[in-house]
């Protein structure tokens, strides 16, 4: 942890090939990948490595909400803090999971 008291949240792709740690302010603190995402190409892999750190900055951001609640803050301060509650945070998490209409598999197996 970067400090006592700042939320990290881990997630990893559906491949298991990009695992990605991030803070609640969006600060990256670990990036792991497969070396068989270089085949992929930069753009996808910066594409992915983005992804998946705004899910993690979201779901810490989510945690420090949580622990805010546990200690009594209110949910109206909680709110102008602008920590997500959980309809928000299942929406973007939607809104990050769902495949881009444009993107195209990722997988090895091509079309004939």
């Amino acid at each position: 942890m970067t400090a006592p008291d700042v939320p990290l949240f881990t997630t990893t792709c559906s491949t298991r090939t990009i695992t990605v740690t991030a803070t609640d302010a969006g600060q990256l603190i670990e990036l792991r990948f497969d070396a068989t995402e270089y085949a992929y190409g930069a753009a996808a892999l910066a594409a992915e490595i983005q992804r998946l750190a705004q899910r993690c900055t979201l779901l810490a951001r989510a945690r420090r909400r949580d622990a805010l609640a546990a200690l009594g803050l209110a949910d109206v301060l909680l709110d102008r803090l602008g920590l997500p509650g959980p309809e928000t945070v299942a929406t973007e998490l939607a809104r990050l999971d769902a495949p881009a209409a444009d993107a195209p598999p990722h997988s090895w197996m091509r079309a004939l």
